[in-house]
Order: C-alpha cells, then sequence, then structure tokens
C-alpha cells in the first residue's frame, strides 16, 4: 500500500514538472506573458528627459521578434534601431534603461539570479539585468513582481551570455555623434535592503537552480 502511496506522488511530481517544462518551453519560444497591469518605474518618474514607456518598449520588443530570441543579434538590431533615432531619443532612451536596471539592483532580485547560475557576480548581476529588460515589458514587470516566473523564461549565463543590450544607446550615440553618450541618472539608490545568504537561495528558488544543470 506505501509503495503504492509513493509511486503515485512520483508520478505527480513527474507530471508536474513536464507540465512545467512545457510551459517554459511555450512562453520561452511561442507566447509572451500576459499583459502586465500595474504600474512601472518610468511611470511617475521624477528624472526627467526619459522616454516614454511605450516607445521604450516598442523598440526592445521590435529587437527581440527580429532577432528571433538571438541575443547577439538582438544586440546589433536595438543598436541600429537606435541609430534610426535622434540624439535626444537616444539619451532618453538610455535614461529608461538605467532606471530600469537601478529599479531592479537590489538583493532580492540577485538571490534568484544567483540560485538560477549557481553563483552569481556583481558583473554577471549587471548583464544579466539588461538580458532581463532585454525580454520584454510583460516578462520583465510580471518576473520583477515574482521572481519564480524567472523559471519560465530565464537561461543560466553558460548557455547565453547576459552582456551587451546595456551598451545599445552608447553605440549608436557613438556611431552617430562620435561622443560618449552622457551619463544616464537614475532616482534609484540600489543595493538598499537586506542581503540575502548565498547557501539558502538554492533552497528558496530550487526550480531556478534545477536550471542550471
Amino acid at each position: 500500500m506505501e509503495l503504492t502511496s509513493v509511486g503515485s506522488a512520483v508520478q505527480i511530481l513527474l507530471t508536474l514538472l513536464l507540465i512545467a517544462l512545457a510551459l517554459r518551453f511555450v512562453y520561452r519560444f511561442v507566447i509572451d506573458f500576459p499583459p502586465y497591469p500595474g504600474s512601472s518605474p518610468l511611470q511617475g518618474s521624477k528624472v526627467e528627459g526619459l522616454m516614454g514607456e511605450d516607445e521604450f518598449w516598442a523598440l526592445i520588443d521590435e529587437s527581440k521578434r527580429l532577432s528571433r530570441g538571438r541575443y547577439d543579434d538582438q544586440v546589433e538590431i536595438l543598436t541600429d534601431l537606435l541609430e534610426h533615432k535622434s540624439l535626444t531619443e537616444i539619451i532618453a532612451f538610455d535614461m529608461a534603461f538605467a532606471a530600469l536596471t537601478m529599479r531592479v539592483e537590489q538583493f532580492r532580485y540577485w538571490e534568484p539570479v544567483y540560485a538560477l547560475n549557481w553563483g552569481c557576480s556583481d558583473d554577471c548581476f549587471i548583464d544579466f539585468r539588461a538580458w532581463w529588460i532585454g525580454q520584454g515589458k510583460n516578462k520583465f514587470y510580471w518576473s520583477v513582481r515574482f521572481p519564480r516566473l524567472l523559471f519560465f523564461f530565464a537561461v543560466r549565463d553558460a548557455w547565453e551570455q547576459y552582456e551587451g543590450l546595456q551598451y545599445c544607446a552608447a553605440e549608436a550615440y557613438r556611431n552617430l555623434n562620435g561622443r560618449d553618450i552622457p551619463a544616464a541618472d537614475s532616482e534609484y539608490s540600489g543595493l538598499d535592503d537586506t542581503i540575502f545568504k548565498e547557501n539558502l537561495a538554492f533552497l528558496k528558488y530550487p526550480e531556478l537552480a534545477l536550471l542550471a544543470w
């Protein structure tokens, strides 16, 4: 009787795992997350000169669509899209990108990323946040609110490099103007919450740690 119960439990767990992996495939390669209904850091920001929410995410989404999920291509495509904008618009995009990056520069977001990568340096965390924004508005905002949702689309650094998207505006500005882009301002101060315990990150986010294997 006990063996039957154990077998049933294992079968249920395997079924749930297969369902989760199927959903992961769907959300990574087929469909987006549902529209995010909440507010964003770009709305009502005290920093002047930010690119508007719709225009910013339209550029991100277009670069994502044209790249067909290939991150290196997305970096090149976004740079090209920005080169068709004015210098003022490029600066506005860079400021909005910096605002979102700083919004998630907190230990409570570093913790799930640490579990996902089985370790994550400060450089890794910087690069991941750029990749994170590059996945689009709905995936970014939903998983900022519920970090466990990273399970459905995130990838480990060893599989796909995160670096690149944060430099697109600077590269486009330099290509058009021959000068460095002005430093972006942000109202967020960064790491101001409680540091996480690294060993416990894997226990807190076992589903993300599983993706690192």
